[in-house]
């Protein structure tokens, strides 16, 4: 399981699993899905490029930093636990 730090300004913290991932709602404090995020981060996906168009994928100014960090950074940065038998039960959903 891998833990991310994913944007420039605004961090949000990542887990992921092969291709899955869950982000973390400071908000509410649990774990959501991640749906396409860390490929569209990964790939500087560009939602208002209109379907189709070559510039929808690959445009610079949507490329996010993603950076790995280990659990312990994790759970300063959420400033709590992090229970990885409670994550792992997410993947396998």
């Amino acid at each position: 399981m891998k833990y991310l730090l994913v944007g420039d300004d605004y961090q949000i913290l990542y887990i992921e699993e092969g291709t899955m991932s869950f982000r973390y709602n400071q908000k509410d404090k649990t774990w959501v899905y991640g749906g396409s995020d860390l490929f569209e981060a990964r790939t500087g996906f560009d939602p208002y490029e209109p379907e189709g168009s070559p510039y929808r994928y690959g445009s610079s100014s949507s490329l996010k930093d993603i950076v790995e960090i280990s659990k312990e950074e994790a759970e300063k940065f959420i400033s709590s636990p992090i229970n990885e038998e409670e994550l792992t039960a997410l993947f396998l959903k």
